[in-house]
């Protein structure tokens, strides 16, 4: 397992290694319902890790190999007044630029104030 994660690490380095950043979904759907990764886990255990599917897919790899990763909202979804969020990456050690370019977008998309409906 180690073995494959430093191996996973070095090649998404240098992929990462050709770009400032790589910008991404967050998810590839809007947030799910609190706990509805749940469902259908009584009969089949697995069920937890499909259902979480479209809400890691994008962040999981960096989150095992280790790249400095942020996700900003940028959108709220007009029907449920959901977030929606972009997933910025960078190259190792450089949160300076991660943590810059995530400053302007909050600076540009203001959504401190934006809250979904409780209902």
């Amino acid at each position: 397992m180690l073995r494959t994660q430093r191996l996973s690490r070095r090649v998404v380095e240098g992929f990462l290694a050709g770009f400032d950043l790589l910008v991404t979904p967050t998810m590839a759907c809007l947030p799910p319902p609190i706990g509805a990764w749940r469902a259908g886990t009584e009969e089949d255990p697995s069920a937890a890790l499909r259902n979480s599917y479209p809400m890691g897919v994008f962040t999981s790899l960096f989150n095992v190999t280790g790249q400095p990763a942020i996700s900003v909202p940028v959108h709220h979804d007009p029907a449920t007044g959901l977030p929606v969020g972009v997933q910025i990456v960078a190259a190792p050690w450089r949160e300076d630029l991660l943590l810059q370019v995530a400053h302007v977008i909050e600076r540009a998309l203001p959504w401190a104030g934006r809250r979904p409906s409780v209902g």
